[in-house]
């Protein structure tokens, strides 16, 4: 096969990549995983007008539990920053976030392609690319306003370029390829699994006379994010730590696990049985492969095995399972290169085919959303001053975000309890969120003691 028509065939790969992702582009952010996505946004919109504003204006900010915006521990937030700048430029859309969002997407995409040529072949590299295009985790996980996508992007491309050092070695490819792992551990704090990875890749067989570099390449790896997610544990004041809490209270903290949601989105993310037992395939080849790349990808299948088991077991959100999409279509690409080049390239064609129509099948109910949210929010943003405080009668926290406006959420379960919470809190406006969990009796009793002003809104008290 020529080049030229390997690069035709990449650039179909990566055409496809994009038609899949485009899907519900100007989707406002109440598609699945809303809340993430308005967390996302809501961080840049607090960045607004503080975009030189350095250190302080990488500090995230969210809208809710607090009268003002308050500090949080969370990510370095890298796509936050790059839609607040895009906004400032072009003005306030969804969909320019989304767009950043394809744009790593579609990156990592050819970053695969990358990565898997210079280790095994380029056939493998377009086989990996193409799976990993079509895999429905990746497809609906490649344009949301979320950390996954820069995380995947500088992910691959900080493992590319690590091992590309070892035929041309030099100061610049080693710092390079630290500080873009070093970006993909400060995009999304899981990623630090992939050091392990990096370091057999670059360096086994290990020797003496490069443990300096080791030691410089580690530097550079480390010393960003642990000065980061320091700054950010310290500075947020104990309020909502995400990042120290999601270890603490769901991994540690705890011996459930829910093998059954797992299976479901193993499933539904495009990784059912025959895509296992393909990728399966795949590493029993990989043990066997003379490629001194060898050791570092079985290191990284020991990895994903166990932050499966451990991590995803315990945490049953599906964006969870991304971070190992890219080795399964590694893994199932050097499987299907076992075979000769016909029935290889056949039956990997196959395999996209089979992956796009399931992504195209599966992921429709992850593109709808209730228009309700935005009615009320619009109200809200009209009808109410710039600076009053909202309540917002559940957990979600959307309204927030496009009403531009902060406040707090009624957390308790118990309905008494989340009335006797409502006379606490510094707020003028109660929220009747659409597919609220509160009970008939509850909003009976709102009904009974406050006018309802707007659509789901109630006064609380007198406006000054």
């Amino acid at each position: 096969m020529g080049r030229g028509i390997k690069g035709l065939i990449l650039t179909g790969i990566i055409i496809l990549a994009l038609l899949l992702r485009l899907k519900g582009i100007t989707n406002p952010l109440l598609d699945d995983q809303a809340w993430r996505q308005a967390d996302t946004a809501s961080i840049a919109l607090h960045m607004s007008g503080k975009l030189a504003d350095f250190p302080e204006v990488f500090f995230p900010h969210l809208s809710y539990d607090a009268a003002v915006p308050q500090k949080v521990e969370l990510e370095f937030p890298f796509l936050p920053y790059l839609l607040a700048c895009t906004w400032s430029l072009l003005g306030w859309s969804d969909v320019w976030g989304r767009l950043w969002s394809v744009l790593f997407s579609i990156l990592t995409v050819w970053g695969i392609y990358n990565f898997a040529g210079r280790i095994f072949s380029e056939r493998v590299g377009l086989l990996a690319s193409a799976i990993y295009a079509v895999m429905p985790l990746s497809v609906y996980y490649g344009r949301v306003i979320m950390p996954e996508p820069v995380a995947q992007c500088f992910s691959i491309w900080a493992l590319d370029l690590i091992w590309s050092r070892r035929n041309t070695p030099g100061l610049s490819k080693l710092l390079g390829a630290g500080l873009l792992l070093a970006a993909a551990i400060l995009a999304k704090l899981p990623q630090l699994m992939l050091l392990p990875v990096a370091l057999f890749l670059g360096f086994w067989p290990f020797r003496r006379s490069e443990l300096l570099t080791i030691m410089i390449y580690l530097l550079f790896t480390l010393f960003l994010p642990v000065v980061y997610y320091i700054w950010v544990h310290f500075g947020s004041e104990n309020s909502l730590q995400f990042v120290s809490g999601i270890f603490s209270g769901q991994i540690v903290g705890t011996g459930a696990a829910y093998w059954e949601e797992l299976g479901n989105n193993l499933n539904a993310g495009g990784m059912a049985f025959p895509i296992i037992v393909l990728a399966l395939a795949g590493g029993l080849r990989l043990v066997f492969s003379p490629s001194l790349a060898r050791t570092g990808l079985v290191v990284w299948l020991l990895v994903c095995l166990l932050y499966v088991g451990i991590v995803c077991s315990r945490i049953s959100l599906d964006y969870y399972l991304v971070p190992v999409v890219p080795l399964t279509a590694i893994l199932c690409a050097l499987a299907l290169d076992f075979l000769n080049d016909i029935p290889g390239t056949v039956g990997g064609m196959i395999v996209v085919c089979l992956l796009c129509f399931y992504t195209v099948q599966t992921l429709d109910p992850k593109y709808s959303w209730d228009n309700r949210y935005l009615v009320q929010a619009e109200w809200l943003k009209q009808n109410t001053p710039a600076h009053s405080n909202l309540i917002l009668s559940d957990c979600t926290p959307m309204t927030f975000y496009y009403a531009r406006r902060v406040g707090f959420r009624l957390l308790d379960q118990d309905d008494r309890e989340a009335l006797a919470q409502l006379e606490t809190l510094p707020a003028l406006y109660l929220v009747h969120l659409p597919e609220s969990g509160r009970k008939a009796e509850f909003w009976q009793t709102i009904k009974n003691k406050y006018p309802e002003i707007g659509p789901g809104v109630y006064l609380l008290g007198k406006i000054s």
